[in-house]
């Protein structure tokens, strides 16, 4: 038996070139399709680009019959503990010169001092109405509610559904409301410029932007035979009659994703929708530091981007980390013959996607320069939903927390990434 070990083991050592080489190959040939499916990934996204870039319009650019009659509009604004930007977001609204308007503030249960500021706001200007929740009926998302106490109380023929931290430029809404009427709109979502804050927080933001780009056929959505949809949580200019013939936020009380749902739920029910880039015109501090956004986006990140399952944003996240940095990754395999340029050819096609997106939404393009650290920060984010998620079984917005099983039941958003129907 030793002897017959000993040649086994002397046939083993000789074929260990053998399988050290096609290992080696194997590896080689795994590397190659991973930079090959990164190069096919990011080719896709700069076709996506340019076209969103192409098909969508600029609010600034849209014209408007200053002569005409204008529709009342109703612009619902729901609230929850936004004391440190409501009263300055309000007053860029009604500095609007748009001539009939009403202004509805709904707060939602806030605590720390947004219900006298809308009060305040409410006794110096008579366009503007304060509504007060004091309570949150079951079976109800907070700022669902509050939209749907706006829209009771609301009397224009056009609802504008904004959140509290938005600001508005002049002539912003005769724009919207001309080009909506002009094309036989009932639907027009505005894409707001996001203002910069801090320099890692941007490199995130301009990550976030690019990819809301391409989550869609944004150019789709006035096909009424598309399934393509839209929804702003900053500009959601919605027709009364077109609202009406909905299932109303009864329906929706208790969706996450709530200004996309309800684009969905408007094109469902044969409104025709559009978007156009607010750049300019409407806009949002999206978030203020990295600590406020890991926060700010649990929500989203788990029910949407994860589905409500920890392991499925786990997987996603690391796949798209993987796609992302795939032309940096690149670069690293010195010893397989063209990569390295093939890797540097990639991050051209990068740096044009990037600066182009970030152009396009009025951005400063240097942070659009420093992705890796985007992506690293984006996917850290991801894994904190999902651990934090799973460990809560569920999640908390607006200071309330909504279970995971209540939620799946109350769901409405049918969102697809890349959905091409």
């Amino acid at each position: 038996m030793p002897f017959v070990s000993f040649v086994a083991f002397v046939k083993f050592r000789d074929l260990t070139p053998f399988f050290n080489t096609h290992s080696m190959i194997f590896i080689k040939i795994v590397l190659v399709a991973y930079v090959a499916g990164g190069c096919i990934y990011w080719l896709f996204l700069l076709y996506i680009i340019l076209r969103v870039i192409k098909s969508i319009p600029l609010l600034e650019n849209l014209k408007y019959d200053k002569s005409r009659k204008w529709p009342k509009v109703s612009v619902v604004i729901p609230a929850c503990n936004e004391a440190d930007t409501i009263e300055d977001a309000i007053q860029s609204r009604l500095q609007d010169d748009y001539p009939n308007i009403e202004i509805l503030l709904i707060d939602d249960r806030s605590t720390d001092g947004t219900s006298e500021i809308i009060d305040k706001i409410a006794a110096q200007d008579e366009r503007v109405k304060a509504i007060h929740i004091k309570e949150l009926p079951d079976g109800w998302i907070g700022k669902l509610y509050a939209m749907h106490r706006g829209v009771q109380e609301a009397t224009g023929s056009w609802f504008l559904f904004s959140d509290a931290d938005v600001f508005i430029k002049p002539t912003t809404l005769k724009r919207a409301i001309a080009y909506s009427e002009r094309r036989k709109l009932d639907h027009l979502a505005v894409f707001p410029e996001m203002y910069p804050t801090n320099f890692l927080l941007d490199t995130v933001l301009s990550m976030f932007i690019r990819m809301l780009c391409t989550w869609t056929r944004v150019w789709a959505i006035e096909d009424e035979k598309s399934k393509a949809f839209v929804g702003s949580g900053s500009f959601n200019l919605v027709r009364r009659t077109a609202f009406e013939k909905t299932k109303g936020f009864e329906w929706l009380k208790l969706e996450v994703c709530d200004d996309v749902a309800l684009g969905q739920m408007l094109k469902k029910s044969g409104a025709r929708s559009s978007l156009v880039n607010g750049r300019r015109y409407v806009g949002v501090h999206f978030y203020r530091s990295l600590g406020e956004m890991a926060i700010g986006s649990e929500r989203a990140i788990f029910t949407v981007f994860g589905n409500f399952s920890a392991v499925r944003l786990f997987v996603m996240s690391l796949i798209s980390f993987a796609l992302e940095m795939s032309p940096f990754f690149a670069l690293l395999m010195g010893d397989i013959p063209y990569i390295r340029l093939l890797g540097l050819t990639m991050i051209a096609v990068v740096l044009v996607i990037s600066i182009s997106v970030n152009r396009w939404m009025n951005r400063a393009i240097l942070p659009a320069l420093f992705l890796p650290i985007g992506i690293t920060i984006m996917t850290i984010c991801n894994i904190r939903a999902a651990v934090l998620g799973a460990k809560r079984g569920g999640i908390i917005w607006r200071g309330t927390f909504y279970p995971t099983e209540l939620l799946k039941k109350g769901r409405r958003l049918d969102f697809q990434f890349f959905s091409f129907k």
